[in-house]
């Protein structure tokens, strides 16, 4: 009988310890996935920042079959229990932000291409044509790439405070990430391309593969977005018809303003736009020493920082 005691004993210690066991991994698991305090400082010294209740392409998006309003998400102190979907909504917003203003730009520059591409089968104006085509990849270079990174630094950023980053998973991707990747791409697709002026075919082949690759890139982040982004309604060539617009009004003052050019500079101006609005604007740091995003902590102090040294590095309108 003593002997079933004991046994007995021994047999609900046993079950204590690994009930104590089993808490106290359950306790710091809790601990170790938990938003930290500083993180939610991190988010909402963040959404103070002026550019955010500036973004207005978007009525909403859509996560996990849940709406999130910026305008909630902004005006909402971070919580614990729901900072997580915090991160991953305003993530998905900025990414459907960069996917609209994406389209814009891409779709402009692909509208122009095929202006060129007419103008070289007409052998009309060809001159102006390889002017274009050279400062067009002067442009990539200097600006449509380093914006691109900026885009996923932005984005990256955001996804580092979550608890579980996307960024570190081989299986999942958080929205845009493998589009805006591709862009950097291009750079080094677009280093085979050797221009001769005295053989038109090579603007020819460089406006194409530029023109492919962009119309690839459009592709894609439209199928990215169709379950997360709810978009207001807009015209996608709305970009290319308002600088039409506006060369209109100003040649008829100036008549030789030759349209190219007008263009180069109209790119120009709306990528360091996008690059001050959508992203120095909404509070992010680019550190120049490591070339990467960084969230500000709440003890930084708060500075619109609109110095970005490639961008202003102009190439040559000839």
């Amino acid at each position: 009988m003593h002997s079933i005691i004991c046994n007995t004993i021994i047999m609900f210690l046993l079950k204590l310890y690994e009930f104590s066991l089993v808490l106290s991994c359950l306790i710091l698991y809790t601990k170790a996935y938990t938003c930290s305090k500083i993180h939610r400082d991190m988010i909402d010294k963040l959404l103070m920042s002026s550019g955010w209740t500036n973004l207005n392409d978007l009525y909403c998006i859509n996560y996990y079959e849940k709406l999130y309003y910026l305008r909630n998400l902004i005006e909402t102190p971070t919580q614990c229990n729901k900072c997580d979907q915090k991160i991953r909504a305003l993530t998905i917003y900025i990414g459907c932000t960069y996917v609209k203003m994406l389209n814009n730009l891409l779709l402009a520059i692909c509208s122009v291409i095929q202006i060129c591409k007419v103008k070289i089968k007409e052998k009309n104006d060809i001159i102006n044509v390889c002017i274009f085509t050279e400062d067009l990849l002067k442009i990539i270079t200097v600006l449509i790439v380093p914006m691109a990174k900026l885009m996923k630094g932005a984005m990256d950023a955001l996804d580092i405070l979550h608890i579980r980053p996307l960024i570190t998973s081989r299986k999942s991707k958080y929205i845009l990430s493998d589009s805006i990747e591709r862009m950097v791409d291009i750079f080094e697709l677009l280093k085979e391309q050797t221009l001769s002026r005295d053989n038109i075919n090579t603007y020819n082949l460089t406006l194409d593969t530029i023109n492919f690759f962009f119309h690839s890139i459009i592709v894609n982040i439209n199928k990215e977005t169709t379950l997360y982004c709810r978009f207001k309604p807009f015209d996608e060539n709305h970009l290319s018809y308002e600088w039409l617009q506006e060369y209109e009004a100003i040649h008829f003052r100036d008549s030789k303003l030759v349209y190219f050019k007008f263009l180069i500079r109209k790119i120009q101006d709306y990528i360091k736009t996008v690059v001050i609005e959508k992203y120095f604007q909404l509070g992010f740091k680019f550190d120049p020493i490591t070339e990467e995003t960084v969230v500000p902590t709440p003890n930084e102090l708060f500075e619109l920082e609109l110095e970005f040294k490639v961008i202003d590095e102009e190439p040559s309108t000839h």
